[in-house]
């Protein structure tokens, strides 16, 4: 007789360049506090930042300085990938204090319907920050057969 082995869950964090990651763990950390579960996380590519940097008056302010520089599609590539490191180091921290497995997609927003293949089970979760309510994401979201868990940012994260 075969024992049958339990079904692995899927925790996934959908974030694109403007979402606040701890925000969305404080989500995460009850999820994978039931039972054994698989930490994806799905950075969705929103392109529109990345059009804005290829017009020719496109400009990016330093916070720190004022001073402004041409933001180039070079440089969007660029804060893109600092965006994604930044992530992933903070998730795979997550994912080794949780004594979980994490897996990383990229996937524009227009193929969203890949998401269909990543959460397959009713007992899976899609833990994803309330803005996604308003993007064209959402509507490819609510057709998802797993539970959904829309975050609000905190008050830290609306301020900065």
């Amino acid at each position: 007789m075969t024992r049958k082995q339990p079904e692995v869950r899927r925790v996934l964090i959908a974030v694109t360049e403007a979402n606040s990651v701890p925000d969305l763990l404080h989500e995460v950390t009850e999820h994978l506090a039931e039972e054994t579960a698989e930490l994806v996380l799905v950075f969705l590519n929103d392109d529109r930042w990345r059009k804005a940097a290829s017009l020719p008056f496109t400009r990016e302010v330093f916070r720190i300085s004022g001073v402004s520089t041409d933001f180039t599609s070079t440089r969007a590539e660029q804060v893109h990938q600092e965006v994604i490191d930044e992530i992933l180091g903070r998730l795979r921290q997550f994912a080794t204090d949780a004594k979980t497995t994490l897996a990383f997609e990229t996937i524009p927003e227009q193929e969203a319907v890949r998401l269909h293949d990543l959460l397959t089970s009713d007992a899976d979760v899609l833990v994803a920050p309330s803005s996604f309510r308003e993007r064209p994401i959402y509507k490819e979201i609510t057709r998802l057969k797993c539970r959904l868990r829309f975050v609000e940012p905190s008050e830290a994260a609306r301020r900065s």
